[in-house]
């Protein structure tokens, strides 16, 4: 864990939980595993404070604690899940491609409250579509949430206190309770009135939730293999073409919900699976698949292999060589943008021949000899490319010493995520002082538009439109500037931060799966 990290992890913590949940987390950020005591004695925050603080991140998954001694309990933070925040606006907009708003909605559920149960995600989501004057039944709901489990994007959690993975057999099971009615109380004795039921919701008659215990999370693993899977079929559309791309895609499909991520080949499957699962708008004859599939694998990245001849001959997608050659088109435009297209040149050089020495990087790479050791210097002292001394002689003497050049993929990877994590945590701290410095004229929209919205729900939108246009006035045109300019702004950074987030999300799957 490193300083950049613990900054980055600081300021989501104070922008989804607040400054004293971020306060909690950055002491354990710092300070590791800790009891309750030592961290209400380092902190100087009230119990309740503290308890409330590790409450809503041991909900979130972010805090888990193990018993050291007798009656105490350790608590320790989950950096690698904080930062995983950063993507949680891909994970919404995936759902709603994938299953429209109400996969969206159930997406946000989980995220705004943590891991809950499947009655509580339904509920909440009909009630957005009610306030948002939409159509949209309990029924629809759960029908939507069965597709995101059955998906694997969403799994159940095991009843332990710390609410880790259950069993594979059981991760994406609905419980049979949850088939659309809630078992009614035994006990006649109730009273046949609206009851406040544990988890904040109310029920007709005393209704026993029929799912109680049995929380839900968001599969971070599928979603990264989602995008994974995406990123390959673009990379693919983009050497090839379309037809391509569903060749690819067709062969993901045949195990994507039991394929490991750091799987290294997907499932073998045969040509006339291929030819017979294609869609239908991309029916070719066998001849052009053959074709397209003899291109791949021929093909420098050798994205697509042949296995063996059985079925018309087998063919797999090289994960590890994907993925790979994700990264250096990653790196490589990096290092275009930074240094220029002849530092590409002696970069794409020594991926592909390892290890040379300067002399020969100028001869292959057609760069003036002058300009190849400048760069070469620039890019080994930015810690691009490294060295390696190779003496012919026992005294290292360096008239009578190789020098070699070449690339350490992961070194660079790692060294660019970081400067990801770092361009992050700077977008997150200009995005956070923006909105500290328009604080006032944000209020005051917030409570306009709260006004207006309560106006336009209680007398309906012509009965309204008077007052409407009176209250809309009470902002200065420079204020409506000033508001406009923000949101531009603010857009500008999100728009950055999820930019960025592609990169790392590319060069961290490389790093920790292949």
């Amino acid at each position: 864990m490193t300083t950049v990290q613990r900054r980055l992890a600081s300021y989501i913590l104070r922008e989804h939980f607040g400054d004293i949940v971020e306060t909690v987390g950055s002491y354990l950020v710092q300070k590791g595993a800790r009891s309750l005591r030592e961290i209400i004695f380092d902190t100087k925050l009230k119990k309740e404070q503290v308890q409330k603080a590790l409450c809503s991140l041991v909900q979130h998954k972010l805090v888990v604690h193990e018993e050291k001694k007798k009656n105490v309990l350790l608590y320790s933070l989950e950096i690698e899940k904080i930062l995983l925040y950063l993507r949680f606006p891909r994970f919404v907009m995936a759902a709603k491609s994938l299953f429209d708003d109400t996969g969206k909605l159930i997406i946000e559920e989980i995220i705004k409250h943590g891991a809950i149960p499947m009655s509580v995600i339904v509920d909440n989501v009909v009630e957005q579509f009610k306030c948002a004057g939409l159509n949209s039944t309990e029924s629809d709901v759960r029908k939507v949430f069965s597709n995101l489990v059955e998906g694997h994007y969403l799994y159940r959690l095991s009843q332990d206190s710390q609410g880790e993975e259950g069993s594979d057999e059981k991760m994406f099971v609905l419980p049979p309770e949850t088939s659309g009615k809630r078992k009614r109380s035994n006990d006649s004795d109730q009273p046949a009135k609206r009851l406040k039921t544990g988890d904040g919701r109310s029920s007709q008659d005393s209704y026993e939730i029929a799912d109680q215990g049995i929380r839900w999370s968001i599969n971070y693993k599928r979603f990264h293999q989602l995008f994974l899977e995406q990123e390959i079929i673009s990379a693919v559309e983009k050497k090839f073409d379309s037809v391509a791309a569903e060749i690819v895609r067709t062969m993901f499909k045949t195990d994507e919900l039991s394929r490991d991520i750091q799987a290294v080949t997907t499932k073998p499957i045969t040509f006339y699976e291929i030819a017979k699962s294609l869609p239908k708008n991309c029916r070719i004859e066998n001849s052009r698949i053959s074709q397209y599939l003899s291109l791949m694998i021929d093909d420098r990245d050798k994205l697509v292999r042949k296995q063996d001849e059985s079925g018309g001959g087998t063919y797999v997608i090289d994960m590890k060589n994907c993925v790979t050659t994700l990264c250096q088109h990653t790196l490589q435009s990096i290092l275009q943008e930074r240094y220029g297209s002849n530092a590409l040149r002696i970069f794409r050089l020594l991926l592909q021949k390892d290890h040379l020495e300067q002399k020969q990087i100028g001869e292959l790479s057609m760069i003036p000899s002058k300009d190849a050791k400048e760069l070469l210097y620039k890019l080994f002292s930015e810690k691009i490319i490294n060295m390696q001394e190779v003496p012919k002689t026992a005294d290292y003497a360096p008239s009578r010493t190789f020098y070699l050049f070449s690339v350490n993929l992961k070194q660079l990877s790692r060294m660019h995520l970081e400067r990801c994590y770092q361009t992050q945590g700077n977008l997150m701290s200009r995005r956070q002082s923006e909105t500290q410095d328009n604080r006032r004229l944000l209020e005051k929209q917030e409570r306009m538009d709260a006004t207006i919205a309560g106006l336009r729900a209680q007398h309906g939108e012509e009965a309204a439109a008077e007052a409407v246009s009176e209250l809309e006035e009470l902002i200065t045109e420079a204020d409506k500037e000033q508001l406009k300019k923000l949101k531009v702004t603010l857009d500008k950074l999100q728009q950055a931060e999820l930019q960025v987030d592609e990169t790392a999300f590319i060069l961290s799957q490389y790093i920790t799966n292949y």
